[in-house]
């Protein structure tokens, strides 16, 4: 008797803008916008365990739409159980899920669009892991599709490394993985296009999935072939080349032919460095002391090195962020008046005598001595007594900007 999973018929929704989760794949996904974090807050970071959490991956319409866009979500998305949160709350909520795909789902109707999504959903994939029920529905061109790529995919590992351990890995995983799972696991690993993805997602029949899946895979060997030709090429134009007395062996057009056919398969971080480009604008533009700038561009080559989808990505980010909003270059002049600082504590609030005294003496301190730079108060107390309200008063009173 095969074993079947089957799905919540509601689902929280956590929206993706940017790349498209895949039955039996995993990914990490940064959540960025109100109504994601709003869910791992409520859904996943209230629970002692993610064991039993699963959630809904749905992508947009379109690359170039936007998270908060509710408009614009595509129609079938995939169930997901979340396998690790990571992130920070400082200096703003920031956190990182690894998701693993489970089946894909059609969305029917949107029950709840705040504080984060909910959706009735009708689960599309019989999560069976017997491979006769398909042929029974298919006939033979179901196997020899099934067949066929999979010996594709072996083709493919074999041109890899296999000394590297992902790369044991995934030939291992391959060679036992169920032949329904095939197409969306090598479409999940190949490089594709987002629009390309979306059609593996949205091919619920499983013949037409190998058939959306095999030119990816295919396009993906061809690119390798002539990526390790080129490699070879070059090697044996560099060897005639020094032999010939050319001791560096430039060849020139081998080189350029080699970068772009390499660009081809480099991940596209194009969007994500223009951000970081931005940020660095702002950090130089900025005016902050020396040693800050320094320390900020120090993060900020960290950030151009590092994979997004890396944890330390986004605290990194939250940092260089808080970096570029803080007032380096603003000032203002002091008003240092006593009489009226001592009203404006009395009408923002009530009591709290030895506090306002001590804030008084902080404000003669600093008529006697105009010297003093950088001084700081320290309130101490839980929640609501009115530590923040007592700033913003003095920053009134001083004729300064209130900052959170």
């Amino acid at each position: 008797m095969a074993s079947t999973i089957s799905i919540p018929r509601r689902l929280p929704l956590l929206v993706v803008a940017d790349n498209v989760l895949l039955p039996g794949s995993s990914m990490r996904i940064p959540v960025r916008n109100m109504k994601n974090m709003n869910m791992v807050k409520s859904r996943l970071m209230s629970r002692s365990t993610l064991s039993s959490t699963i959630i809904g991956v749905i992508p947009q319409e379109s690359k170039d739409d936007q998270e908060d866009d509710m408009s614009s979500l595509h129609s079938i998305g995939t169930a997901a159980v979340v396998v690790q949160v990571t992130g920070t709350n400082w200096p703003r909520p920031s956190y990182t899920l690894l998701v693993t795909g489970l089946c894909r789902f059609k969305m029917e109707t949107l029950l709840q669009e705040s504080p984060y999504l909910v959706a009735s959903v009708t689960q599309l994939d019989k999560l069976s892991e017997d491979f006769d029920e398909f042929t029974k529905k298919h006939g033979g061109d179901l196997d020899n599709l099934a067949d066929n790529f999979r010996e594709q995919a072996g083709k493919l590992v074999d041109m890899l490394d296999i000394s590297i351990p992902v790369v044991a890995k995934l030939k291992k995983m391959l060679e036992n993985l169920p032949s329904q799972h095939l197409p969306d696991i090598c479409a999940a690993i190949v490089k594709a296009s987002y629009a390309e993805k979306i059609q593996v997602l949205d091919a619920v029949d499983l013949n037409e999935r190998f058939k959306k899946a095999l030119p990816l895979l295919m396009r993906q060997i061809e690119g390798l072939t002539l990526l390790q030709k080129a490699r070879k090429d070059r090697v044996g134009v560099e060897i005639v080349a020094r032999k010939k007395g050319d001791p560096f062996g430039r060849p020139g057009n081998m080189k350029r032919a080699l970068n772009k056919i390499s660009t081809d398969f480099d991940d596209d971080d194009d969007a994500d460095s223009d951000e970081i480009n931005d940020l660095e604008q702002k950090i130089k533009s900025a005016h902050m002391p020396e040693h800050a700038l320094k320390a900020v561009m120090k993060e900020i080559k960290r950030l151009k090195k590092m994979p997004q989808q890396m944890p330390e990505h986004a605290m990194i980010r939250n940092y260089v962020e808080l970096m570029s909003e803080l007032p380096w270059s603003k000032s203002s002049k002091d008003i240092l008046d006593i009489e009226q600082a001592r009203r404006d504590l009395d009408v923002d609030h009530y009591g709290l005598e030895k506090l306002k005294k001590r804030v008084l003496e902080y404000f003669a301190i600093r008529q006697l001595k105009n010297s003093l730079k950088g001084p700081i108060l320290c309130f101490v107390g839980p929640p609501g007594v009115g530590k923040t309200s007592i700033g913003r008063s003095i920053a009134q009173t001083l004729g300064r900007e209130f900052h959170r």
